[in-house]
């Protein structure tokens, strides 16, 4: 596990809010703290496509909805004139990400086994991202969570988005 300090806010609240960046990324919550706290749950309701014909259970590939979907709602509670006090976002890498470190680890876990999670929290004015790894099962081996931790700041680097070590 590592934390990132993100050193330009306006820049990265920009890629997350407004950009597709994060788009492929699944979230599992997200909580905004305004006049009020909004709190959203990203797991699905597959119950609520039920008689929907654009969407079958084949599908819906996750539990979690993708970033892609709840961005524009998270925009739109977070933007205004006045700051948010705080906001946690808590994500988790996509298929394409986690199959992408899977294989280049050949660690021999599979996709089901592993949890590559990202939280991203605004508090006392810094953002600061957070990178968790979680197994389905007892393991000392590392290399999954150390690819991780690697990616994570390799992404925002490639992305342009500066930030530093905690």
């Amino acid at each position: 596990m590592i934390a990132l300090k993100i050193n330009n806010k306006k820049d990265f609240m920009s890629k997350l809010l407004v950009s597709e960046l994060f788009d492929d990324f699944l979230v599992e919550e997200a909580s905004i703290d305004t006049f009020v706290t909004f709190s959203i749950d990203g797991r699905i309701h597959g119950d609520f496509y039920k008689n929907d014909a654009d969407y079958s259970e084949d599908k819906i590939t996750s539990d979690l909805s993708f970033w892609s979907e709840l961005r524009q709602i998270c925009f739109d509670l977070i933007k205004g004139k006045r700051t948010p006090l705080g906001f946690k976002f808590v994500f988790h890498a996509g298929s394409n990400v986690k199959n992408n470190i899977l294989s280049e680890t050949a660690s021999g876990f599979t996709e089901d086994q592993v949890s590559l999670g990202l939280t991203i929290k605004f508090h006392n004015g810094d953002v600061v991202l957070t990178t968790g790894t979680a197994y389905s099962f007892f393991s000392l081996d590392k290399t999954i969570e150390k690819a991780w931790d690697e990616f994570i700041p390799s992404f925002l680097e490639k992305s342009g988005i500066s930030c530093e070590i905690l």
